[in-house]
């Protein structure tokens, strides 16, 4: 008799359970990965529980036919004991082979069933396993995305700007600062919060979130970087007038920091391009 075998995909899924089982989402990455793969595990057991519940249809109606075959069968083999002369041992001997492998073909399918009920079971199983590891790591996953401690906002705000995903960065660094504006990170995040703007070149906006950085917190070190990037929106508008202003402020009251070098790099770019080409 032929017995289900385990499918690949079901083997599949219980050993990635047991691996997932036991891990821990570190990175908004592997969160990534991690609901690729379940995503598609939970597709291909749901392909093999449907395949699975097509086929015992299938059995289940061919049972049902060789049922109503024995029956017939049956009521053959009535007949022919109330039948007399020659043909009477010739219908009988056929009445009860008939009987016996219709009997036989339904013991049959009766085990493929059995065995294949067993293996939905398991399939079913597996399938519950993986949603309800879905729903713990979206839990981890949200956890990871949307932190409330101050570290953890900053430090996604900063990879989130590193991967070039301004509007979420923004939408961190905003929040950051609504729940600890006065934090020790509170300048930089500010500052960051510039940079989202800079980085797509909306320089109005940038100057206006640089500008707090002078206003709000006018002894962070982060002073001299407003500045300077002030400057910088303003030359990439070709507002040289405006931006060597900033520049110089950097050069003079912050002639000690690593952004006086590139201010004095800047407006000399400023102020050879305001005397034209020679």
């Amino acid at each position: 008799m032929e017995k289900p075998t385990c499918p690949p995909c079901l083997r599949g899924a219980l050993l990635l359970l047991a691996a997932l089982s036991v891990g821990c989402v570190t990175t908004a990455q592997e969160g990534e990965e991690m609901r690729r793969d379940i995503a598609s595990l939970r597709t291909d057991l749901k392909k093999e529980v449907d395949t699975a519940t097509i086929e015992r249809q299938k059995l289940a109606d061919e049972q049902a036919a060789k049922s109503k075959a024995l029956q017939e069968a049956l009521d053959q083999l009535n007949r022919a004991a109330r039948k007399s002369g020659a043909d009477l041992a010739v219908d009988l001997e056929k009445a009860q082979n008939d009987v016996t492998a219709l009997r036989g073909q339904i013991e049959v399918l009766q085990h493929r069933l059995d065995a294949l009920e067993k293996l939905s079971q398991d399939q079913q199983k597996s399938l519950d396993a993986a949603n309800q590891l879905v729903v713990q790591r979206q839990k981890e996953l949200d956890k990871a995305e949307h932190p409330t401690d101050r570290t953890g906002i900053y430090t996604l705000a900063r990879q989130k700007l590193e991967a070039g995903q301004i509007a979420r960065a923004r939408e961190l660094l905003q929040d950051f600062l609504a729940r600890f504006p006065r934090d020790e990170l509170a300048p930089n995040a500010q500052y960051w919060l510039g940079e989202t703007w800079y980085a797509e070149k909306k320089w109005n906006d940038a100057i206006v979130e640089f500008q707090k950085v002078l206003k709000e917190y006018k002894g962070s070190d982060k002073v001299p970087d407003a500045l300077l990037k002030i400057g910088m929106s303003f030359q990439a508008q070709g507002d040289c007038q405006n931006a060597t202003l900033f520049f110089d402020e950097v050069i003079q009251g912050h002639k000690s920091s690593p952004a006086a070098k590139s201010a004095h790099e800047k407006a000399a770019e400023c102020r050879k391009a305001r005397k034209g080409p020679k």
